[in-house]
């Protein structure tokens, strides 16, 4: 059946808001019981979603939700973490000591948070999420990385069609489309600053990387 997780976004939250899309809209036809995806979560079958939303469409505990997860969630695990990381961060014995095996934060991106990427007006709560998760790397990885703390955002790659089922279905029959990236492609691409580092390669910090490379302009 579907993960505890996928029943409980069903749940209702807030008192509806005229004129937005609540979290929960839909009745039970467009969460057909027990019909899960590859990854355990719920079949939904709405013909609109979040990703279609304008900023006065979104309700608000979709809002906080999202960036709860992907914005402020990050932000504490970081914070909180950080003696931990620091403190398994292998240094000589010398005086200073040298780094010799950093530890590694990697904040999972999208480049829907990058400021020049061309936008739809819709979906700005994930927009911002993003953005909110690029701006933590940006400000805090120079002074961790002095630490032994090397902190970068990754970008995943599109490994799916966040369009609502049936039009993504009626895309992918059409035009025989399938995104070109799946969740494999896209956890490779999470590690490889992590195994670059650990195989040999340069120490790498502060930056947004995208198929495995960074894409910052240098100021």
């Amino acid at each position: 059946g579907a993960l505890a997780s996928a029943l409980w976004s069903q749940a209702p939250l807030w008192a509806a808001e005229e004129g937005v899309m609540q979290p929960d809209s839909g009745d039970a036809a467009d969460f057909p019981k027990g019909m899960i995806d590859v990854n355990g979560q719920q079949v939904d079958a709405r013909r609109s979603n979040s990703w279609l939303l304008k900023l006065h469409e979104v309700s608000t505990p979709e809002a906080a939700e999202v960036l709860a997860i992907n914005a402020l969630a990050p932000f504490v695990l970081n914070a909180r973490l950080r003696p931990l990381l620091e403190a398994t961060v292998r240094r000589t014995a010398s005086d200073p000591p040298t780094i010799i095996e950093p530890t590694f934060i990697i904040n999972v991106s999208a480049m829907e948070g990058k400021f020049y990427r061309y936008k739809t007006p819709n979906h700005p709560h994930t927009n911002m999420a993003k953005a909110a998760l690029n701006m933590m790397t940006r400000t805090c990885a120079g002074e961790l990385a002095a630490h032994g703390i090397d902190m970068n955002s990754v970008d995943t790659g599109w490994i799916n069609d966040e369009n609502p089922l049936e039009r993504a279905a009626a895309t992918a029959e059409r035009n025989h489309f399938q995104t070109p990236l799946d969740e494999i492609d896209a956890a490779a691409r999470i590690i490889d600053p992590i195994l670059s580092t650990v195989n040999g390669g340069d120490r790498v910090h502060g930056q947004f990387l995208k198929d495995y490379r960074s894409i910052e302009v240098k100021v």
